[in-house]
């Protein structure tokens, strides 16, 4: 009897606790494709359903409040490739904290904008998709990783939720790596 409790522990021990710990790993990681510089591939779900693959550009600015206090924005840029009409996503990440000398590498997560832009900290952003007469669509929820940030470039991945006056939604996921916009 304690011989086949021993083999029995064993096989425990060493079988079935490993395959446990093996099989109840972490989340997934996002397999993102790798881009060419300047470009952009997101997918859009919700009001429409299509796949963007275009420009993406940056540029970075400095600006003074009228306390004195720096303001570092990061305006990103896309646009789609090839299209008749104008598909434009637009973000702005403005961090109080960031000098000059630092990099906007990091995750930043969506803040409900309560007012206007000037002094925001946080990340603002809009969507015109299908041309000039649809409404926009302003960002609600989701986040930007910035993995890379160089003077000329900017890589990295988003995934965010837009809604219009109409409370229609667009949740927009993907990859860029930006140049910058002169």
């Amino acid at each position: 009897m304690i011989p086949i409790l021993g083999k029995s522990l064993k096989l425990f021990f060493f079988g079935f606790i490993p395959l446990f710990l093996l099989s109840s790993g972490s989340k997934p990681i996002l397999d993102y494709p790798a881009l060419n510089s300047g470009s952009c591939n997101f997918n859009v779900t919700g009001k429409y359903n299509l796949k963007i693959e275009g420009i993406a550009s940056f540029q970075n600015r400095i600006q003074k409040d009228e306390r004195g206090n720096n303001h570092n924005k990061l305006i990103l840029n896309f646009v789609q490739n090839n299209n008749d009409k104008v598909q434009t996503i637009e973000f702005v990440i403005a961090s109080n904290k960031i000098t000059q000398n630092k990099r906007f590498t990091g995750f930043y997560r969506i803040k409900t904008l309560n007012g206007l832009i000037n002094g925001f900290d946080g990340v603002y952003g809009f969507a015109d998709i299908n041309g000039l007469n649809e409404l926009p669509f302003f960002i609600k929820t989701g986040g930007i990783r910035i993995l890379k940030n160089h003077e000329d470039a900017i890589d990295g991945h988003l995934e965010v939720q837009f809604k219009n006056a109409k409370g229609e939604s667009l949740n927009i996921k993907g990859s860029f790596s930006a140049d910058i916009k002169l």
